[in-house]
């Protein structure tokens, strides 16, 4: 008989039994099994919270111009003039998400929007409504709706849109903006908004490189700063390793458990059951407990919906929970190595 099998136990008598003793209605282990797929749902829940509160402060932040970068002269003395190609070409770099020249043309009265309004020229790229509409008008100035008629102030009329809300640094809200003409060359004001999660003070050096301007010097101004980088903050944070924390009381939870179980152990040793066999049966057990703990925090995440742009993101530390919990389920080798006599003594 081979070394293994010298008390009868075959490894799919093991995973049976031990089956039997996590999910029986009777087993001392059900109240394990829900703390697990509890905590391990709760890790998820939590998460998916922080999440929530993480991207939601950074729309705030973006709309206060955060990662909204404006290059324009350094002296105003000495105007520098940006090339429109250069500028516009910015969106094709990594992180970038709208990018284009901004120059005011004048300020004239509207008839619909009352005196003194600015007027500029805006690149498609920095405002996409442009490609669709003739005109957009900023949110403050009271212009609802889409696809209404703007009467211009040389008397013609020209299909409008209404304006998003724009980060600060734009400065588009009270304003009125047209597309730029294609004969104009060069741009007052090359504005770059970055994707929420760039760091902007790493971005800023590569994307200014490949400006290309003419005149006096040209600088990077943001109308928000930051002392810390809130997306490495949230990263780095240490509510990261709960599912782990977790992972590992719910495996000393498990051996505690398993102390109280000492007549049960001790029965299996009497019948002639090995160490080595006792120890992979009390293994097993603790392997279906993580097992449920770490299906329970996954599903918890795929029912979560709306929380997480990849909610596989998570998982890996679900798993590492599950993981953390074998790892302490090892130390039962000291439950199966117990003298018998001993043990059924132990209540």
């Amino acid at each position: 008989m081979a070394r293994g099998q010298r008390d009868g136990w075959r490894m799919r008598h093991l995973w049976r039994e031990a089956n039997r003793n996590v999910f029986s209605r009777h087993s001392r282990l059900l109240l394990l099994l829900c703390f697990g797929v509890f905590t391990a749902a709760g890790a998820s829940a939590f998460a998916a919270y922080q999440w929530a509160s993480f991207t939601d402060a950074l729309a705030v932040s973006a709309l206060h111009g955060r990662n909204t970068i404006a290059f324009q002269s350094a002296d105003v003395t000495a105007p520098a003039e940006i090339d429109r190609g250069s500028c516009e070409a910015l969106i094709a770099q990594p992180g970038v998400v709208h990018a284009g020249g901004v120059s005011l043309i004048r300020s004239a009265t509207f008839a619909q929007l009352g005196p003194a309004v600015q007027v500029y020229a805006a690149s498609p790229t920095l405002l996409p409504q442009l490609a669709v509409a003739d005109v957009v008008v900023g949110r403050e100035l009271g212009f609802t709706g889409d696809g209404r008629l703007l009467l211009m102030p040389d008397g013609s009329t020209l299909v409008a849109a209404e304006g998003r809300e724009e980060p600060a640094g734009l400065n588009l809200g009270s304003a009125v903006a047209v597309p730029m003409t294609p004969t104009q060359k060069t741009v007052e004001r090359c504005v770059v908004t970055l994707d929420r999660f760039v760091d902007a003070t790493e971005a800023t050096p590569r994307i200014s490189s490949s400006l290309r301007a003419s005149g006096g010097a040209v600088a990077a101004s943001s109308e928000f700063s930051e002392s810390t980088d809130p997306v490495d903050a949230f990263v780095n944070r240490p509510d990261r390793y709960l599912p782990v924390v977790l992972g590992v009381l719910c495996g000393i939870v498990g051996l505690g458990m398993n102390r109280f179980r000492s007549s049960d152990i001790a029965s299996y040793r009497f019948s002639g059951t090995t160490v080595r066999s006792m120890f992979l049966l009390l293994f097993f057990e603790q392997s279906l407990l993580a097992g449920c703990f770490a299906a329970a925090g996954s599903l918890a995440l795929a029912f979560i919906p709306g929380f997480f742009v990849q909610p596989s993101a998570q998982i890996p530390w679900v798993l590492a929970g599950a993981a953390a919990w074998l790892i302490v389920a090892t130390a039962n080798v000291l439950h199966s190595r117990g003298d018998p006599s001993s043990l059924s003594k132990d209540r």
